[in-house]
C-alpha cells in the first residue's frame, strides 16, 4: 500500500523513509496547525502511530481534538521559561506568530487581519514531562520565528527524539534563519543530515543508522501518493490532473455503460415481445378451456351455495343454542355469586358470634378464677383460724390440767364447796324454801386426780369454772372431729 502524504514539503515522506520500519511509533508536533492540511503527523497517525500536539491557536486545537480524540493536544505556547505571551493570531493560516515584526509584515504585505491573544507558556520539557524516559521517534518545531525560544526551554538529556525537524527559514520567505538556534541543537548531541528548502533535519548522535535515509530528497522510489490537502501548488496541480483523468475515465465508463444498457434494453424488449406473444397464445387457449368448463363449474357453484346455506342455518341454530347456554351459565353464575354472598354473610355472622362467645367465656373464666382464688383465701384463713383455735384449746387444757393438779386447788377445795353451799342456802332462804339447819361438821370432798380432770369434777363447781370446763370440752371435741 502506497504512503499517502499530507505534509507541505514532503517532510512526512523523509521521516517515513527513516522511521517507517517502527510499528506504533511516537511523535511530537510543536505548531501542529490543522489536523490534515499540511499535517506532518497525519500519515503516521493513519499507520498506527500516536503522539502529542502543541498548538496555541484555539481553533486549530479544537480541530485536532475532534479529529484525533485518542491523542494529547496541549493548547499553549512553548518558550525559554514559563509564563504567558502575546500571540498574533492570523485566522485560517499557519502564519500565527509571537514575533511582532513578522505579524506586521504579514498584515502590511498581504492584508491579513491580526488578533492578539494572551496564551500560557511552558518550557518544552515541562510540557512533555510525561514523555521523559520514552522513545520519541521524531519531534517537529514550526513556530514561525520563535524556534530559538522553544529550543532554549529544552533539556536534551531528559528528552531525546531520534529525529529533530526545525523550520529554518523566515516565515513566507526562502531566506534561512537558523544560525542563532542551531548551536543549541548540535550542543545537545544532534547532527545535521538534510535540508529540504524549508526545514533542517537532525538525528541524535546515538542513532547514526538513520543518516542514510536523508541522502536524497523524496523521489519516485518512495512510492508516495499525495492527498491533495497540502498548500503547495505542486500537490494541487497533481491532484487536479488526477481528478481530470479520473473524470475522463468516468465519462468513458458512463458512455460505455449507456451503450451496453441500450443494447441490453433492446435485447430485453425483443425477449419481452416474444414472451408476450406466447402469453397471448396461452391466454386464448385458457379462454377456450374456460368456456368449456363453465357449465360444470356453475353447477358445482350452485351446489356449493346450497350447501353453504344449509351450513349457515346450522350455524345460526348452534349460535342460538350457544347464546341460550351463555344466558343459562350467566344466570347460574349470578345464583352462585348470590349463594356465595349469603355464605360469606353467614360465615361473618358465625365468626362474630364465635368471637362474642369467646369473649363471654374469657370473662366467665376470669371471674371463676378470681372467685376460686377468693375461696382459696377464705379456706386458708379458716385453716389458720382452726389451727389457732386448736392451739388455744390445747393451751386452756394445759392450764386446767395444771390448775387441777396444783396443791392450792386441792387445799382450797373445801372452802370453795362451803362458799358454794352457803350461796345456795342463802338463795333458798330468800325464797323461803329452806329452814335453817345446823351445818354438818364435815362436807363431802371429792378430789380430782391429776390424770382424769374431766371425770372427777363435782357438781358444786362455780359458774365460771363450769363455763371454762365447757369451753375446754368444746375445744377438745372440735379437735377430735
Amino acid at each position: 500500500m502506497a504512503f499517502l502524504s499530507y505534509a507541505q514539503n514532503f517532510e512526512d515522506v523523509m521521516l517515513w523513509r527513516a522511521l517507517g520500519h517502527i510499528p506504533n511509533g511516537v511523535y511530537v508536533d510543536v505548531g501542529a496547525q490543522h489536523p490534515r492540511i499540511d499535517s506532518v503527523s497525519r500519515a503516521f497517525y493513519e499507520n498506527g502511530w500516536r503522539g502529542t500536539h502543541v498548538e496555541p491557536v484555539a481553533a486549530f486545537a479544537e480541530m485536532l481534538r475532534a479529529d484525533r480524540p485518542d491523542e494529547t493536544v496541549l493548547q499553549l505556547a512553548l518558550g525559554a521559561q514559563e509564563g504567558t505571551l502575546e500571540l498574533n493570531v492570523i485566522a485560517h493560516t499557519g502564519l500565527s506568530t509571537a514575533i511582532q515584526d513578522y505579524a506586521e509584515r504579514h498584515q502590511n504585505e498581504r492584508g491579513y487581519e491580526v488578533q492578539r491573544v494572551t496564551v500560557p507558556v511552558l518550557t518544552l520539557n515541562a510540557a512533555l514531562r510525561s514523555l521523559e524516559d520514552t522513545d520519541v521517534h521524531w519531534l517537529k518545531i514550526d513556530v514561525e520565528g520563535f524556534e530559538e525560544q522553544v529550543l532554549r526551554g529544552w533539556q536534551s538529556e531528559r528528552l531525546r527524539p531520534w529525529v529533530l525537524v526545525v523550520e529554518a527559514t523566515i516565515p513566507n520567505s526562502p531566506d534561512t534563519d537558523y544560525e542563532n538556534w542551531e548551536p543549541i541543537v548540535t550542543a545537545a548531541g544532534y547532527r545535521f543530515v538534510y535540508f529540504d528548502g524549508l526545514n533542517r533535519f537532525y538525528i541524535a548522535n546515538e542513532r547514526p543508522e538513520l543518516a542514510d535515509a536523508f541522502k536524497v530528497p523524496p523521489n519516485i522510489f518512495d512510492g508516495v501518493e499525495v492527498s491533495g490537502l497540502a498548500s503547495w501548488e505542486l500537490y494541487s496541480h497533481a491532484v487536479d490532473k488526477a481528478v481530470a483523468a479520473a473524470a475522463a475515465v468516468n465519462a468513458a465508463v458512463v458512455a460505455a455503460d449507456a451503450a451496453a444498457a441500450a443494447a441490453a434494453q433492446a435485447q430485453a424488449a425483443a425477449a419481452q415481445e416474444a414472451e408476450l406473444a406466447r402469453l397471448r397464445q396461452q391466454l386464448a387457449g385458457a379462454a377456450a378451456d374456460a368456456v368449456r368448463q363453465r357449465e360444470p363449474l356453475e353447477r358445482e357453484l350452485a351446489a356449493e351455495r346450497e350447501l353453504h346455506g344449509h351450513m349457515q342455518a346450522q350455524i345460526d341454530t348452534l349460535r342460538g343454542q350457544h347464546e341460550a347456554s351463555q344466558r343459562s351459565v350467566a344466570s347460574a353464575v349470578a345464583h352462585i355469586e348470590w349463594l356465595q354472598g349469603q355464605h360469606d354473610a353467614e360465615a361473618a355472622r358465625l365468626h362474630a358470634h364465635i368471637a362474642w362467645m369467646k369473649g363471654q367465656y374469657d370473662t366467665e373464666d376470669a371471674r371463676l378464677h378470681a372467685h376460686i382464688a377468693w375461696m382459696q383465701g377464705q379456706l386458708d384463713a379458716a385453716l389458720r383460724s382452726g389451727h389457732e383455735a386448736t392451739a388455744h384449746a390445747e393451751s386452756l387444757r394445759q392450764q386446767v390440767h395444771s390448775m387441777y393438779a396444783s396443791t392450792s386447788w386441792r387445799v382450797t377445795g373445801p372452802l370453795r364447796r362451803a362458799v358454794n353451799l352457803a350461796r345456795r342456802i342463802k338463795r333458798k332462804l330468800r325464797g323461803g324454801a329452806l329452814a335453817p339447819t345446823p351445818m354438818p361438821a364435815t362436807m363431802p370432798v371429792t378430789h380430782a386426780t391429776a390424770g382424769e380432770p374431766g371425770e372427777q369434777v363435782v357438781r358444786e363447781l362455780s359458774p365460771r369454772a363450769t363455763q371454762i370446763l365447757a369451753e375446754i370440752r368444746a375445744a377438745i371435741d372440735s379437735k377430735a372431729s
